[in-house]
């Protein structure tokens, strides 16, 4: 039997010794690391949290329907109409195929799909002093007796709060004197309060033109753009005259 030499069994004793305390460090930072992950992890929301979420609004209960113009009209007026009926005559004369002309471009430039655009970049609500309203556009009504003198509903609907806006000019002028400018005419119909027959408000708004109509294709752009601003503004100008139901 060999005897293991003293400085020898030191060693192996002390390899014998050591290897456990290495585990156990081991053991213990991994149980560090997960216990400092889990601290980071966000917590689930709990049911207070949950009921913190605010619920969505309801939809609004009243109704604003929009009907837009398929009309176009315009005039240009020289010197000439300043010299009584024969002036006004012969400036007429002169202007006729222009007129006809400017009159087509108006319906296309500022038809009713532009009319809507034109609306949309308003708070109709607020401008006609309306409680929050569903704003529904409608196809519009060529004829002037109805859109302008009917007081019962323009729409199937039977909301009890219920209100109509009718667009039934567009209108462009250029005078020698004032410019050229957009008119634009308005009927605002309110059927709040459970009326079967509206007091019709009627008004208009009137604004100058800066780039309407263009003279070259490189300012159609601007001009069109010109003209839409010209009708939100003489919306807002009408819609001053407007009073919030009593």
């Amino acid at each position: 039997m060999k005897l293991i030499p003293s400085s020898l069994a030191i060693v192996v004793a002390a390899s014998a010794c050591c290897a456990t305390p290495a585990v156990a460090q081991d053991s213990t930072a991994a149980a560090q690391q997960a216990t400092t992950a889990a601290e980071a992890a966000p917590a689930a929301p709990g049911p207070q949290a949950a009921a913190a979420v605010p619920a969505a609004a309801p939809a609004p209960t009243c109704e604003l329907h929009v009907f837009p113009t398929t009309e176009g009209q315009a005039m240009t007026t020289g010197w000439l109409s300043g010299f009584g009926i024969v002036g006004a005559v012969a400036d007429a004369s002169i202007n006729k195929d222009r007129n006809i002309s400017e009159a087509d471009y108006l319906k296309e430039a500022l038809g009713p799909r532009l009319q809507i655009q034109a609306l949309k970049a308003l708070d109709l609500a607020a401008n006609l002093k309306l409680q929050p309203s569903q704003v529904i556009y409608e196809t519009p009504i060529a004829d002037r007796n109805i859109t302008t003198k009917a007081k019962t509903r323009l729409s199937s609907s039977t909301a009890p709060c219920y209100v109509e806006l009718i667009i039934t000019q567009n209108f462009y002028r250029k005078a020698a004197i004032y410019g050229r400018s957009l008119n634009n005419r308005f009927v605002f119909k309110d059927f709040r309060g459970g009326k079967t027959e509206a007091e019709l408000v009627k008004g208009r708004g009137g604004n100058g033109l800066s780039h309407f109509p263009p003279k070259t294709t490189d300012e159609t752009e601007a001009a069109e753009q010109d003209l839409r601003e010209a009708f939100a503004k003489n919306l807002t100008e009408f819609a001053k005259g407007v009073h919030p139901a009593q």
